[in-house]
């Protein structure tokens, strides 16, 4: 039964690393999409006054494709890359405290001490760019709040 229940316990951290990461992209993507429609209502206004509604919508139509191309370029060029071992990827990220940490935290008597654990941990495995993204997304729901 012992096996079982580690395999439990470790399949539960996984789909609690996916959901937070899907939540996370989500969440990047939505705030992304809104500042480019806000970017581009703004950028719309103001060459509208210079150069005609016609000439401005052909003029952000092809920022948008050249853009576009240049991601899919990009896209290109990470997809022909081979792709690594999935085992040595899912332990290069790993803390070698972590299991310590969760002990102590589990034995300890605040109740917040394991979700407290679990968040810093999260925030060793992310991306500088993911932390700012998450900085941004947190302040402007604090900002909304208040």
């Amino acid at each position: 039964m012992t096996l079982l229940s580690v395999l439990a316990a470790g399949s539960q951290q996984l789909a609690r690393r996916v959901v937070v990461r899907v939540a996370l992209a989500s969440a990047c993507a939505l705030s992304g999409t809104i500042g480019l429609g806000f970017a581009t209502g703004a950028l719309f206004e103001s060459l509208r006054l210079q150069f005609g509604v016609v000439t401005t919508l052909f003029g952000l139509g092809a920022i948008y494709l050249i853009v576009a191309g240049i991601l899919y370029l990009c896209y290109r060029r990470a997809g022909s890359r081979p792709v690594a071992n999935a085992s040595s990827g899912l332990n290069r990220g790993r803390n070698p405290n972590a299991e310590a940490v969760n002990a102590a935290a589990r034995a300890s008597e605040a109740p917040h001490a394991g979700a407290l654990a679990m968040s810093a941990e999260l925030v060793k495995q992310m991306t500088p760019l993911q932390l700012t993204m998450l900085a941004a997304i947190s302040g402007f729901v604090a900002g909304r709040r208040l």
